[in-house]
């Protein structure tokens, strides 16, 4: 009887009191509050910064492939589909109606709603072509991305292989000289 008195009173002696839990109940209400703003877009995950990304690393990946590969690198873009396939100017017709078929899709229900290109042509129907040179310099492009109410807009440089990126629409003109003026 004696030791189980003794078991008894040391749990008792190393229990939490109702204060303590409390106040730990208390910090972590608080810490998930401040948290769960900033985790939430990394476990959902917010589409439009992801397609942005996808298509980023796309073009920086071509930019290298058709320097190291010496052929020109093509990303077309089927813009009422919001699809893209990448072809090189070395492959066949019948090649390239192969790697069209298989095309990638961007993240969920993000679209491209146009692309400036060359000459300020604004496209928002059909397929566009971006050419990336066995130089690193690539056809100049504004692409306009969407995704419900919320825009992005990608502006590829031809020259510096720098992409800026704008989290709304912004309205661009490209010069003759590839530079872009910001309306």
């Amino acid at each position: 009887m004696s030791i189980r008195t003794s078991i008894i009173g040391n749990l008792s002696k190393r229990g939490f009191t109702l204060v303590e839990l409390l106040l730990v109940m208390a910090l972590i209400s608080v810490i998930l509050v401040l948290a769960v703003p900033s985790t939430r877009d990394v476990f959902i995950g917010d589409k439009l910064k992801k397609a942005s990304r996808q298509l980023i690393g796309l073009e920086r990946k071509l930019r290298v492939e058709a320097v190291r590969d010496q052929l020109e690198h093509i990303l077309c873009i089927d813009l009422p589909d919001s699809i893209f396939w990448v072809i090189t100017s070395d492959m066949t017709p019948e090649k390239q109606d192969e790697i069209k078929k298989n095309p990638q899709q961007l993240p969920g229900d993000v679209v491209i709603t146009d692309i400036v290109g060359e000459n300020n042509k604004k496209i928002s129907v059909g397929e566009v072509k971006i050419v990336f040179k066995k130089n690193s310099i690539c056809s100049p492009a504004i692409i306009h991305l969407a995704y419900g109410d919320d825009k992005m807009t990608i502006v590829i440089n031809p020259f510096l292989g720098v992409t800026d990126i704008y989290d709304r629409y912004v309205d661009t003109d490209i010069n003759t000289s590839g530079q872009y003026s910001f309306k």
